[in-house]
């Protein structure tokens, strides 16, 4: 195990003999802590973007303190926490307001023919003709959710309208739309 003395030495020599030092003694301990805060909704590319933010920021501090801290890994596990709590809420709310999108858009053909792409823009047409049949609020609460990727409370302020109105709305604007596109059977 590297010990953080060595580590602030490695950091008095280069930067980057410095990283590599704390990289390799709490690379897996930062990994752990981010791995089970977002599980599965963080991809692998996610989680390591998430590590290098707290490596860096990590080293921020340390220098801004000219590295005379106790202890190392106390600093990397609030910092670490506090960007896998960040993550977390960010791709959970980012996962809350695209569930179901799929249920309700068009499949993608497995490879683009000019049939497939005439179909596929038919089926879009329809999609986009139903949802502006909903009429209005109905149609702009759906657009702004699912394409803008809008929250309900900024829905409701764009619109002048309650939180819980938009998530009714948007709700049963939902239903009508599977409904009606299983009985056409574009979805």
């Amino acid at each position: 195990m590297i010990s953080d003395k060595e580590i602030i030495q490695a950091f008095n020599i280069s930067d980057n003999e410095g990283y590599k030092k704390l990289i390799d003694a709490y690379g897996n301990y930062v990994y752990t802590i981010i791995t089970s805060k977002v599980n599965t909704l963080a991809c692998e590319q996610d989680k390591e973007e998430c590590i290098a933010d707290i490596f860096i920021e990590t080293v921020k501090e340390c220098k801004s303190h000219n590295f005379t801290m106790d202890s190392l890994k106390a600093i990397i596990t609030v910092i670490a926490k506090r960007r896998a709590t960040d993550l977390f809420r960010k791709l959970y709310r980012k996962d809350i307001h695209n569930e179901n999108i799929d249920d309700y858009s068009l499949e993608l053909a497995d490879y683009d023919t000019p049939e497939n792409i005439s179909e596929n823009k038919s089926k879009k047409e329809k999609l986009w003709n139903e949802v502006f049949k909903l009429g209005k609020p109905d149609s702009d609460i759906i657009v702004l959710q699912f394409f803008y990727g809008k929250t309900a409370k900024e829905i409701a302020n764009l619109l002048k309208m309650t939180t819980a109105s938009v998530n009714k709305r948007s709700l049963r604007a939902r239903e009508k739309l599977k409904k009606i596109l299983i009985g056409a059977e574009v979805v």
